[in-house]
């Protein structure tokens, strides 16, 4: 990049050619006022604050939106700079109705800090007062139009950050107004929930309801952790004060990420269920209290019993995703090492281990796609996924992609869902059909030339060619030419990912298997060696979990006669259950419930519920869904009456030994603790993997 030389201030500075006059002063500690500029989003020059003097220019111009140039002189602060720009703050104030004292943001308003900065006790020009609407629709967000100075940063951010494009301005002038969509109410537009418009507005106009007047004029104290809402992992910033969450927002990461979703920014700090506030034990259908002591001696008692000690299988666990993995490597310890069982899983409703299967885990970490990748995609490819619900953070990668670089989205999903209508291609699939209709999309790249066809089997390609359009239809369920076209889009994109969710890989490894086919058979990789495949990990820990083995249980076919007592280690997971978990866990003798909230699902099937510490409580250890290592922090201490989980299994494996002797729970694995916070773990070199052919003889005989 050229670099150019100018003065700022009678100081010489060097910058790059690119960089604007804001960019420089903020890079050389030169104060600029602004409300409109928001760091990382593209400026627009609409508030006239951080205007400046150019040598030889007839007026002054936005330091935000001007280009710096060779030789250029500028000057930030005169006296004529100060008047313009207390003249513009008194014609915001007298604009609309900017009444601090009742407004939720006095105190923490970048217009009133600037007013006090530029010395203002009045205003001299006449009020507006005009008669402007307060949108309170939206079940956590209010947008009062009083308050709105047309910044537009929330426009900016809705468009360029979380790619809903939901808000933008109406009319023309002071009749101007921030909309949602077609001028409809905020709770009824498209709007996702994930508050990026709050975090980035300079006052009042849009604030959360719950934490609006939550701590007043008091400066907020953020502290960082990670989200435990879903497998992105973002980084996020929360306001904690008597022992209470009054807001939170993204802190930058991972990837460069800027935003939050609605499970981490609303459901986090307004959790739908209450606490479990003491321990209880189930006593003719009703709970009553008791105490921690108490359900240890019950459930050493029960794991005392003959027949489990002949047979330890009789003792399972369903582990929560959202745990982290300290607390997960803890009570898999103990089943394994203690009990002597190896039936546990991770209830985040998909298949462990089709998982490890398809992406070979036990050879070391396959080298998948991360968010980077998502942000240079030319074409998505959806696979039983429902990224709106499940991963709201990676659906805004996926909307920025088709609103700004026209990205194409395919969909293989037999439910519409809200990015349908963003969607190229739709394919309403049957269930299970997935890895079928893969192995035809890779037939029809085969035919196109976009496949290495000198790697399919001679006997395999003979057959390929006999297939014709009818029999691909009948054996996909779907018609032909729309995987044809599926095809072309794949073969003519230069940086295709494909996106799996969970019902791909909860109907077992054929259609992980079938996708990766695509990807090493087009050799769809990034420079450093990066399949182009993303695989949707559910929950918080549900990665990393693979990473501490395979485990001996998978949900949908557990018998309930095969089990005595089954312990739920859930925390606070949101997630909700199968019905048909739920009745299966009834049947379940004796089911032990460790949880922060009041469940309905692990609440009806428990006989004992311990209360343990929430995702705001506790610190560990947590791997994303690109492989990343994330350190949470703790927000809080927790409260007397809760318990750590892996403090209760220690003191119920030294009750088990028969004289007390301690057992402590093994560390992490050192591949997981050699890292830093925030660094990728290693992956494996798959460039010279074969690609497995067995799915298009799979199609070929169907």
């Amino acid at each position: 990049m050229a670099t150019v030389q100018l003065t700022i201030n009678g100081q010489t500075l060097e910058a790059e050619s690119d960089q604007t006059v804001l960019q420089v002063c903020k890079q050389h500690g030169i104060d600029v006022p602004t409300l409109c500029h928001y760091e990382g989003l593209k400026d627009v020059g609409a508030c006239r604050l951080c205007i400046v003097e150019l040598e030889g220019g007839r007026r002054p111009v936005s330091s935000c939106t001007t280009p710096v140039s060779e030789g250029m002189v500028v000057k930030t602060h005169t006296p004529r700079l100060e008047s313009l720009r207390q003249q513009t703050l008194e014609l915001l104030f007298g604009e609309r109705n900017h009444i601090c004292p009742f407004c939720a943001a006095s105190g923490n308003c970048e217009l009133q800090s600037q007013g006090y900065r530029h010395g203002m006790d009045h205003v001299r020009f006449d009020y507006l007062f005009p008669k402007q609407p307060v949108d309170n629709s939206h079940s956590f967000i209010t947008m009062d139009h009083n308050r709105c100075i047309l910044c537009t940063r929330c426009v900016r951010a809705c468009d360029q950050w979380v790619g809903a494009h939901t808000l933008d301005v109406d009319d023309r002038g002071s009749r101007s107004m921030i909309i949602a969509d077609q001028n409809v109410p905020l709770g009824e537009s498209s709007c996702v929930s994930c508050g990026t418009c709050v975090s980035v507005c300079p006052t009042g106009a849009l604030f959360e309801k719950r934490s609006a007047h939550w701590q007043g004029r008091l400066p907020k104290e953020y502290s960082e952790t990670i989200c435990a809402g879903c497998g992105v992992g973002c980084r996020m910033h929360a306001s904690v004060r008597y022992r209470q969450i009054g807001e939170v927002r993204s802190s930058g990461g991972p990837s460069g990420n800027r935003i939050l979703c609605e499970k981490g920014r609303f459901w986090s700090v307004n959790p739908r269920f209450p606490r479990v506030k003491s321990p209880m034990v189930k006593v003719a259908g009703k709970f009553e209290p008791r105490t921690v002591d108490d359900i240890l001696a019950e459930c050493s008692r029960r794991l005392a019993n003959p027949r489990v000690k002949q047979d330890p299988s009789r003792i399972v666990t369903m582990l929560s995703g959202h745990l982290p993995l300290e607390t997960i490597q803890a009570v898999k310890s103990f089943m394994t090492d203690v009990v002597g069982s190896d039936r546990w899983v991770i209830a985040d409703r998909s298949n462990a281990q089709s998982t490890r299967e398809a992406l070979e885990l036990d050879r070391g970490l396959p080298p998948l796609a991360g968010l980077a990748e998502l942000d240079e995609a030319d074409l998505f490819l959806t696979v039983g996924a429902n990224l709106e619900r499940n991963a709201g953070v990676v659906a805004s990668y996926v909307r920025r992609g088709v609103l700004h670089r026209r990205a194409k989205l395919l969909k293989i999903n037999p439910n519409h869902t809200w990015l349908t209508d963003w969607t190229d291609i739709h394919l309403q699939s049957e269930r299970r059909r997935d890895p079928m209709i893969l192995s035809a999309m890779l037939k029809y790249l085969l035919d196109l030339g976009a496949a290495d066809a000198d790697a399919v089997p001679d006997d395999l390609a003979k057959k390929l060619k006999r297939l014709d359009d009818d029999g691909i239809s009948m054996a996909c369920g779907v018609d032909a030419e729309a995987i044809k076209q599926m095809a072309h889009a794949y073969a003519n994109a230069k940086a295709p990912v494909i996106i799996c969710g969970r019902g791909v890989s909860k109907h077992g490894p054929a259609g992980l298997v079938a996708a990766l086919n695509i990807v090493r058979a087009t050799k769809r990789m990034t420079p450093d060696g990066r399949w182009r495949l993303m695989e949707l990990a559910l929950q918080a820990n549900s990665y990393g979990a693979r990473l501490l083995g395979c485990p001996g249980m998978n949900m949908n076919d557990f018998d309930p006669h095969t089990a005595d007592v089954a312990f739920l280690v859930l925390g606070d997971s949101k997630r909700e259950w199968p019905t048909e978990w739920l009745q299966k866990l009834r049947r379940v003798t004796y089911v032990v419930a460790l949880v922060a909230r009041e469940r309905e699902e692990p609440m009806a099937a428990a006989h004992a519920v311990v209360p343990t510490v929430s995702w705001s409580e506790r610190e560990g250890t947590y791997v994303n869904l690109e492989g990343r290592l994330q350190i949470g922090h703790r927000l809080m201490d927790a409260s007397a009456n809760v318990v750590d989980e892996v403090s209760f299994f220690e003191r119920l494996a030294a009750d088990l030994s028969g004289n007390g002797s301690p057992w402590t729970a093994p560390p992490l694995p050192s591949s997981l603790t050699s890292i830093g916070d925030g660094e990728l773990l290693p992956c494996r070199d798959d460039r010279d993997t074969p690609v497995d052919w067995s799915h298009l003889r799979a199609l070929v005989e169907a």
